[in-house]
């Protein structure tokens, strides 16, 4: 299972370049995640098709469109498709604030994240 700053490292280099544009289409918003156990916080800004970007801490001041909150077990299932955002979310596994239709279209953010993740050579 990845670790979160290799997540986040991952969903960095998706968000960068076309596919980033390509993205922001789809999502066009302002996401704040924060992983419960060490109260790491992570910011992706997809509002902007010039400036995707993702960052460490809540760059946004609390003005996201979309707060995400998680355990580290939880993301790393949901980026290894163990499980959807959506069944973690009705299973009370995944705490979400904001604009629902956002939440809706995590899925395709962690499906690009999931392409850039380091593979195993095992």
């Amino acid at each position: 299972m990845s670790s979160t700053s290799e997540v986040f490292a991952a969903m960095s280099e998706a968000v960068a370049g076309n596919g980033g544009k390509s993205l922001q289409r789809k999502f066009k918003g302002k996401v704040v995640f924060t992983i419960n156990e060490n109260n790491k916080v992570y910011s992706l800004d997809l509002s902007s098709p010039t400036d995707c970007k993702v960052a460490e801490g809540d760059i946004f001041d609390g003005k996201a469109d979309l707060q995400v909150l998680c355990t580290e077990e939880v993301m790393g299932k949901m980026i290894n498709k163990e499980i959807q955002p959506q069944q973690a979310f009705m299973k009370g596994m995944l705490k979400i604030k904001g604009k629902m239709n956002l939440a809706m279209k995590l899925t395709a953010v962690l499906a690009a994240t999931r392409k850039k993740l380091p593979t195993s050579k095992l």
